[in-house]
């Protein structure tokens, strides 16, 4: 235990949530993620307390306070949850836990009134850790240490905290991604993985009880690949993933009644070492797919899209060597497309979310040869996205666009190109064409157009050919021979009719 001189400042529901525990005999402290982050310097997202106030004295002390409490967890969990001030705080009684044959819940819960006891039971050491109100961290397995070294380690024998909860796995690799550590273990090291002299190189891998993962339900699985993605150190997180077999693991999915195992994601196994063209790329497959991710906006459909966007290289029927004799993936992004409709729908995302990441993921390769064709090339894609029925409106097809964008360029800065200026400048200015041209030249819909459907109706002197009339001012203005402005829309109209 290390005193902090009051480093650190609690919000003041939390101040007074410790106060009125404290108050009554009870200790009282801030646990978890919020104390790791507070030693870190960053502002937690939220704040848990730990206490050996048994659930029933939390309510009795809270809620004369005014506290209201909106969820208790049960007795097996000792967790009470109390709101105020539009804030959420979840306080746990100081327990105890034995694991038996669920993958995740444990068997037993039991009280207890030691803080070490209750920190033993945690995930990793950065984790394991307490502050009480006066600024103390309470820290018994080193975890202020490992903070100061970047280091993820468990609480204990990692296999056998794996084997008590399986998706402590999943947030290994999560953690990893969001705190950008070295993970370390005391057993089940294994050969170097991963290409040396890159940001990725592992010089040791771990072995994951990786079967215990099938009795995980998809939707907490799920939810760490997403926190991972979206983690600032993405790639490397990913890179642990990949290593410890953990992306070929299985889990669960409830249909009528009856659990059903899923894969996970071992359609990725096959990119690591994958070799690429040198000519262009300074990564194989796995390692430029994690670069890439990397230099993406922390956006989820594109982080998921540069994760699959060349899933399809090296598979039969895709990878061929071209006259040079180096690797070649023509046309993986379109096979690549269909493998990521299949991943995601797997993984239970919502249809329009996989819709988009498809799209994505279809059209990463578009940009580059229009580096070289310009502007008459661009507009003719936009032209056919934009009457393609993907999108309700112009609004919608330039976000998607925005996206692609973000997807092109970090792919593209994931290569060689990545470190001539010149050319990512190139990029960037291709990329902002594009999303000028979505905006103001290139209407999906008719209610895009300048002019409204009751505007038009009342320059015809036949109302039935309203429709007719709509379709081709969008046409006309899709085609880039009328300007979308409400002068040259209404001259258009006219012409239109004396003709019909």
């Amino acid at each position: 235990m290390t005193a902090e001189n009051r480093r650190f400042l609690l919000p003041p529901i939390i101040n007074r949530i410790l106060t009125l525990l404290t108050e009554q005999g009870f200790a009282a402290y801030v646990v978890g993620g919020a104390v790791r982050d507070l030693l870190l310097g960053k502002i937690p997202g939220d704040f848990d307390v730990a206490t050996s106030a048994r659930p029933e004295s939390v309510i009795s002390i809270l809620e004369p306070a005014g506290f209201t409490v909106v969820g208790e967890l049960g007795q097996n969990f000792g967790v009470v949850v109390v709101h105020r001030d539009a804030q959420t705080v979840e306080i746990a009684t100081f327990r105890g836990e034995a694991y038996g044959g669920d993958a995740h819940k444990p068997e037993q819960v039991w009280y207890c009134d030691d803080l070490e006891a209750d920190l033993s039971r945690r995930d990793f050491t950065v984790n394991a850790m307490a502050l009480d109100q006066s600024g103390n961290v309470y820290d018994y397995h080193g975890g202020r240490q490992d903070l100061q070294q970047k280091i993820l380690r468990t609480v204990g024998d990692a296999p056998a905290r794996y084997q008590e909860d399986a998706l402590r796995m999943y947030r290994a690799c999560r953690f990893v991604g969001q705190l950008g550590f070295d993970y370390v273990q005391r057993h089940g090291a294994g050969p170097a993985f991963g290409q040396p002299q890159t940001p990725y190189y592992l010089p040791q891998s771990y072995s994951f009880p990786v079967s215990r993962s099938a009795g995980l339900s998809l939707e907490r699985v799920r939810t760490e690949l997403d926190k991972l993605l979206l983690g600032k150190w993405a790639g490397k997180g990913l890179m642990l993933l990949l290593a410890t077999g953990l992306a070929a693991g299985r889990c669960r999915v409830r249909e009528q009644g009856t659990y059903r195992e899923i894969d996970v994601l071992p359609e990725l196994e096959h990119l690591a070492g994958l070799p690429q063209n040198q000519r262009f790329h300074c990564y194989d497959v796995w390692e430029h797919t994690l670069a890439a991710v990397d230099k993406s906006p922390r956006q989820l459909a594109i982080r998921w899209a540069l994760l699959l966007h060349d899933v399809a290289k090296g598979l039969p029927g895709i990878r061929r060597l071209n006259k040079e004799g180096q690797p070649s993936d023509h046309g993986h992004e379109a096979e690549s497309a269909v493998m990521a409709e299949v991943i995601l729908s797997r993984l239970r995302y919502p249809a329009p979310f996989v819709q988009r990441v498809v799209w994505l993921v279809s059209r990463h390769m578009r940009f580059a040869p229009m580096l070289v064709t310009g502007e008459r090339t661009l507009l003719r894609w936009l032209r056919s996205e934009a009457a393609g029925g993907n999108f309700k409106d112009s609004h919608e097809m330039t976000a998607a666009f925005e996206q692609l964008v973000a997807v092109f360029l970090a792919d593209m800065g994931a290569t060689h190109a990545g470190k001539n200026t010149e050319l990512m400048a190139e990029g960037r200015a291709l990329g902002t064409a594009v999303l000028e041209l979505a905006r103001s030249k290139m209407p999906v819909h008719t209610k895009d157009l300048a002019i409204s459907g009751h505007d038009v109706l009342a320059l015809l002197e036949d109302k039935s050919k309203i429709r007719d009339a709509m379709r081709y001012l969008l046409q006309r203005v899709q085609s880039t021979n009328l300007p979308n402005e409400r002068s040259a829309l209404e001259e258009a109209v006219r012409g239109w009719q004396k003709r019909h």
